[in-house]
């Protein structure tokens, strides 16, 4: 384990589970005097292929995406230095892309709460982004 982290990586969405990696991370950065990276992940992995449709829904993700990120952004203390982005596509490569294109050594996030016939279909995206990081990741229940 490292002695102390300088780059510490947040997924968020709209769960009660994210939510509490999120106040992990903060309380993280914190102890570490890190840089807090926030990322949101749009998921537009499974849209159709009318491209009204897909427009629409990617601006209704878009605008809920946002709406997650402010109330966030809001509880963040003074002390604490953060990025955020939010980016579309799958969420368990972007966010492991994402962490290796910034740098990141350690990455926060929920466990998830999908059904154990899902995960073995698709895995999970913590699951996937344990297996598949580059770095360390803290699992948040």
């Amino acid at each position: 384990m490292k002695e102390s982290y300088e780059k510490i990586l947040v997924a968020v969405d709209a769960s009660e589970q994210a939510r509490h990696a999120f106040q992990e991370a903060i309380r993280v950065a914190r102890r570490n005097q890190a840089q807090l990276y926030i990322l949101m992940v749009s998921d537009t992995n499974h849209l159709g292929t009318e491209p009204y449709a897909v427009d629409h829904i990617i601006k209704e993700a878009h605008k809920a995406s946002s709406a997650v990120v402010e109330s966030l952004e809001e509880t963040i203390p003074e002390d604490i230095s953060y990025t955020t982005a939010m980016e579309d596509g799958n969420p368990k490569a972007t966010i492991v892309t994402y962490a290796e294109d910034q740098g990141i050594d350690l990455i926060l996030m929920g466990a998830t709460g999908t059904g154990t016939f899902s995960r073995l279909l698709l895995g999970s995206t913590t699951a996937y982004v344990v297996n598949n990081a580059p770095c360390n990741v803290m699992v948040v229940r």
